[in-house]
């Protein structure tokens, strides 16, 4: 599988990289899916990116664009059919149907991995829900956990040595190859808007 297009979040008012997906139960319990209007592409297979918030320690997606050749604002008539899903009024919607683990990278990039989010960073932030509500947030030592499996794992090592990675899933990066990767980008119809602080 390519690298995926990953959801975001808001943090600090600032969208960070989020490497989960909190509307894929919902969409697969209802067996719908969100389909984008123009061509698809690899990199995105879910056809759709979210931007989520946490606003008074519940989970909430804020904006949904679709995700095709590129991204774009959901039409009127996707707009209503989901809000009619969910169900809510207006954006943004309580994640009332997420429990799960949410991913935010929040260091720098170590290896760049070619397969949906192998890709490992220096630190993540990992929020649990539970129906929406977040229970924990704590912050992660990937490096440290990276550097623990290399010093215990000799095929990991030779795997992802930085003088010979051609041809495996992972590859090194720099903080300056990191540069324009950082999760600093808005969805298409955001312009305006204020970021929610409460509900």
């Amino acid at each position: 599988m390519t690298s995926q297009m990953p959801e975001r979040i808001l943090i600090d008012g600032k969208p960070h990289l989020l490497h989960a997906l909190p509307l894929y139960r919902l969409l697969a319990s209802r067996r719908v899916r969100i389909s984008a209007p123009d061509e698809w592409t690899t990199n995105c297979h879910r056809q759709y990116v979210g931007t989520w918030h946490v606003i008074d320690g519940k989970l909430c997606l804020v904006a949904l664009s679709t995700y095709g050749d590129r991204e774009r604002p959901l039409s009127d008539a996707m707009r209503s059919w989901f809000l009619r899903l969910v169900p809510a009024t207006r954006f943004p919607v309580s994640a009332e149907w997420f429990s799960g683990h949410l991913r935010i990278p929040t260091g720098p990039m170590l290896l760049w991995g070619f397969h949906g989010w192998s890709s490992w960073f220096t630190r993540e932030r990992v929020i649990t829900c539970r129906r929406g509500r977040v229970v924990r947030d704590r912050e992660v030592d990937t490096l440290a956990m990276l550097e623990w499996a290399l010093r215990r794992c000799e095929g990991l090592k030779q795997r992802i040595d930085p003088e010979d990675t051609r041809g495996e899933p992972l590859t090194w990066i720099t903080d300056d190859d990191y540069e324009h990767l950082r999760g600093d980008w808005w969805p298409p119809d955001w312009e305006g808007q204020r970021i929610p602080t409460s509900l």
